[in-house]
């Protein structure tokens, strides 16, 4: 702690933040290796690339933001060494705590861990060939998992504050982070649900759906883009 500059800032408060940060580089981390994966050729769906390649940037934006919080309050910002792998595993581990239905026994994060290794895990059976999987739907769901994961963090940051009389953190919170969350997961929850109507009946309108959907991803994406210029 930087005790010149830290007043009513507990290590408990500091130590959640931390949490909190690397949640979000491992989300960026994640987005980013699924914008890689949807630009591939034998993929080729440049909605979600651009989609997840967005999301990848707002993560680490947010985290950022929470950087910078630490270091105003005089709190220490720890670091720790991102490996895909264990990211994968532990958004898989998340999905099994997550009260909604999104947790699939038979998706185990496919996409995440082929990206990460190259092939599917254990957990991806029987969807280990690629040529069955509904890639859209499967990445959109693995990001709802992982968003509700940090807004559940989030939440619990904020009571923290709100325990600890932080007002200051409180507003922070409110103000920087959690609209956007929420905004996030709606969106995220949309999509996820459109595919799943388009997955009915054995999947055969799936691909589609999924075409439909990237392309309006894509007219997004570059909206926001022009939009910032």
């Amino acid at each position: 702690m930087v005790d010149i500059v830290q007043q009513n800032f507990s290590p408990e408060i500091n130590t959640h933040i931390v949490n909190l940060t690397r949640l979000n580089l491992n989300a960026s981390y994640i987005y980013q290796a699924y914008a890689s994966y949807f630009e591939r050729a034998d993929v080729s769906l440049p909605g979600f690339e651009g989609f997840f390649d967005h999301q990848s940037l707002e993560k680490k934006e947010h985290a950022n933001i929470l950087i910078k919080y630490i270091n105003a309050r005089g709190g220490h910002a720890q670091f720790s060494q991102l490996d895909l792998v264990t990211v994968c595993n532990l958004a898989w581990s998340q999905s099994k705590d997550d009260s909604s239905s999104l947790h699939d026994p038979e998706q185990g994060m496919c996409i995440c861990n082929f990206v990460a290794t190259g092939e599917a895990n254990k957990n991806c059976a029987p969807n280990k060939n690629r040529k069955n999987w509904y890639e859209g739907r499967m990445a959109l769901v693995d990001a709802l998992v992982v968003e509700r994961y940090i807004n559940k963090e989030l939440q619990e940051l904020h009571k923290a504050a709100t325990r600890k009389k932080d007002a200051d953190l409180a507003h922070y919170l409110e103000h920087y982070l959690m609209g956007d969350l929420i905004q996030d997961i709606y969106q995220l929850a949309q999509h996820v649900t459109r595919l799943r109507l388009f997955a009915l009946k054995g999947g055969k309108n799936y691909k589609l759906g999924e075409y439909i959907l990237d392309q309006e991803l894509q007219s997004s994406v570059s909206g926001e883009a022009a939009a910032r210029v």
